[in-house]
């Protein structure tokens, strides 16, 4: 009997289905590359490139460490937040294992196509240390759902506290809008469970019904609720005050009441998938949001720029946790559990 040679097996059309996937997702983070290349040159076209690098240079190095150590302190405060979590689902991980977790994936955010990637790290490395991998994904999700949230929040209290000084309308609006939209995504979120699906459907959406029966046990308990969104509150105000740090290094006039009015709107823009790790985007809302506050263009850039940096550098504790991991596996299992 005669075999199907190489080069048949490779056109045929099983084939070519299983190479989709992996060719569209090449696509998609071409194209996300492409977004935040032509988002960079177009603010460096608008930019003067000369008064850019040298207030890059002016940049006081106590600042700068102050700002890496704030942003460092980002992963802490979430760490804690995750493990409060995984506590109100039932699905806990140590208090090390969540910190330096969300060390790895903080970095893995900085340099894979979007902050879900960094996520889905989290995801792999907790099933990893034993937790089932549903529990793992109810338990980042929620994670992130309560920290989107207060994002939201400090985002919509900067739009009121700003105003009329938010041009054209259609931005204040948009980013008004953003707290309604969240609110019945997740409302959605914790109703999943009810819907009533056709059994293939249902046992496809397992893991989501699962998701909402863990979001009610943390969203409609008062105190759990509470202390998440207090936690951050907290990361959000890290990120403020480093850029307020960074603003001051490089002798910027920025207030921190100002700082704390449109810092949480750049973030939350970044946050779209739209962009390599939000470069790009997130110069770009810089320049708009801070020129509301008095910045002009050319320092809202720098600061972006700085606290891109900043983050990443911030993130590289990851990078060594991540290799002692792949290097010693037994030394990371073998830490005290809470």
């Amino acid at each position: 009997m005669r075999h199907p040679s190489a080069d048949q097996v490779e056109s045929s059309p099983q084939a070519s289905a299983a190479t989709r996937p992996g060719s569209f997702r090449v696509i998609l983070v071409a194209a996300k590359i492409l977004v935040s290349v032509g988002l960079l040159a177009a603010v460096a076209a608008a930019s003067d490139l000369g008064a850019l690098s040298g207030l890059l240079a002016r940049l006081q190095p106590g600042h700068a460490l102050l700002a890496v150590a704030l942003l460092a302190g980002i992963a802490v405060v979430s760490g804690l937040r995750w493990w409060l979590v995984g506590r109100a689902i039932s699905a806990p991980l140590s208090l090390q294992d969540c910190v330096s977790l969300m060390f790895v994936g903080t970095f893995f955010s900085q340099v894979l196509p979007t902050s879900v990637g960094g996520d889905a790290v989290r995801i792999l490395l907790a099933g990893r240390r034993g937790l089932p991998y549903g529990r793992a994904f109810s338990g980042v999700m929620l994670e992130r759902a309560s920290g989107l949230l207060a994002l939201v929040l400090m985002v919509v209290g900067g739009t009121l506290w700003l105003g009329a000084r938010i041009d054209p309308p259609l931005l204040r609006l948009a980013l008004l809008a953003s707290l309604p939209a969240l609110l019945a995504v997740l409302g959605l979120l914790c109703s999943l469970d009810l819907l009533v699906l056709p059994r293939p459907l249902a046992r496809l959406a397992q893991p989501f019904f699962a998701l909402a029966a863990d979001a009610r046990r943390v969203m409609l308990a008062p105190l759990v609720s509470l202390v998440l969104l207090a936690l951050s509150a907290i990361a959000q105000l890290l990120t403020v005050a480093a850029v307020f740090i960074l603003a001051h290094g490089l002798g910027l006039s920025l207030d921190f009441a100002a700082a704390l009015a449109v810092v949480p709107a750049v973030i939350l823009i970044a946050f779209v998938p739209l962009s390599f790790a939000g470069w790009g985007l997130r110069e770009g809302a810089s320049v708009i949001m801070l020129a509301f506050v008095g910045i002009a263009a050319e320092p809202a850039v720098a600061v972006s720029v700085l606290l891109g940096l900043g983050t990443l550098v911030a993130g590289l504790p990851g990078l060594i946790l991540w290799l002692g991991q792949a290097g010693d596996s037994g030394r990371w299992a073998g830490w005290k559990r809470l």
